[in-house]
């Protein structure tokens, strides 16, 4: 073969991994962007419910976490939560801050949240897990629980302590 000619084939094959990659680089920052916007989205929303716990009305968060959710539903297991959230206070003390511990997907249709809520007496866990049925669906709670099952906390760093 000539000289030239395979230069000119090594050169083309070349391009062409470049522009494969990149345009699946592309793809991949495409998927992790949109994984981001979902992890975000719940991120807000359980924050949004802890500092709603921690500033305002029980009542009202677990209203308002609840929205399309299958537990929304269950007039008999919503009252029952919001007595035990309100109850929890006084079992645990003040509501003071929260902090992320995990949040992350388990699968393509699934996100799990866990929280530690911060209270004067203990901390609290609060375990939430979160369903999309499909691609452009909304994410609803399936499952919620709050415990103080410390030993199967996920390992995460230390945050820098903070005050009480």
């Amino acid at each position: 073969m000539n000289g030239r000619y395979v230069l000119a084939l090594v050169t083309a094959a070349a391009i062409c991994v470049l522009a494969l990659q990149r345009g699946g680089t592309a793809n991949l920052n495409h998927r992790q962007q949109s994984s981001d916007d979902d992890l975000d989205e719940i991120e807000m929303r359980v924050s949004g419910f802890l500092r709603e716990l921690i500033n305002r009305s029980s009542d009202d968060a677990v209203d308002e976490l609840l929205v399309g959710s299958p537990l929304e539903r269950d007039e008999k297991k919503t009252t029952q939560l919001k007595d035990q959230v309100q109850a929890s206070k006084k079992t645990y003390g003040e509501f003071l801050r929260q902090e992320q511990l995990e949040l992350k997907r388990v699968g393509g249709s699934i996100i799990r949240a866990v929280y530690v809520l911060h209270c004067r007496r203990y901390p609290v866990i609060w375990r939430m897990t979160f369903y999309r049925a499909t691609a452009n669906g909304d994410w609803a709670l399936v499952e919620l629980r709050y415990d103080t099952d410390y030993d199967s906390l996920p390992s995460t760093r230390p945050a820098p302590a903070l005050p009480l």
